[in-house]
């Protein structure tokens, strides 16, 4: 298989962010509580989102692989971050400290099957190890819904 390149293009208006991809638009801002008009989520919302949609298609594939019964997956990802990172306090990461992933399986497998689906995942899925190798520290659990 041969490395693929992802590409967007963006447009910036003040602090909201027009991205495209191929035929899909997505928009970017800040609440207007941080100076922004509120028009899409800002970025690090979108990383967590991100994580979820990276999340799913990665368990969807491998779940093919393990011939695993996969009816669904519902997440629940929040992410604790210093804002004053971002501030300029250089003694602050500016970046998330911890991701909490909670996910509910549906699926008739049982727990084994589903903890060995979760190692796989976390061990392939892109954004997951993106995080997992910037030393974020990633809290995770996986249950049968």
């Amino acid at each position: 298989m041969r490395k693929m390149t992802v590409s967007v293009n963006a447009q910036s208006e003040n602090l909201v962010v027009r991205a495209s991809t191929g035929e899909h638009k997505i928009i970017f801002d800040e609440s207007e509580v941080y100076g922004g008009q509120n028009k899409g989520p800002h970025p690090m919302e979108t990383l967590l989102a991100t994580l979820a949609s990276c999340t799913n298609i990665t368990a969807n594939m491998i779940a093919g692989e393990m011939y695993f019964d996969l009816r669904g997956l519902s997440f629940d990802v929040q992410g604790v971050f210093d804002p004053f990172g971002v501030m300029g306090d250089a003694s602050v990461h500016p970046y998330y400290e911890q991701v909490t992933v909670n996910v509910q399986v549906d699926t008739p497998e049982d727990d084994v099957e589903i903890q060995a689906l979760k190692k796989q995942v976390e061990a392939r899925c892109p954004i997951y190890t993106l995080l997992k190798a910037a030393g974020v520290k990633m809290n995770d659990s996986w249950v049968k819904a």
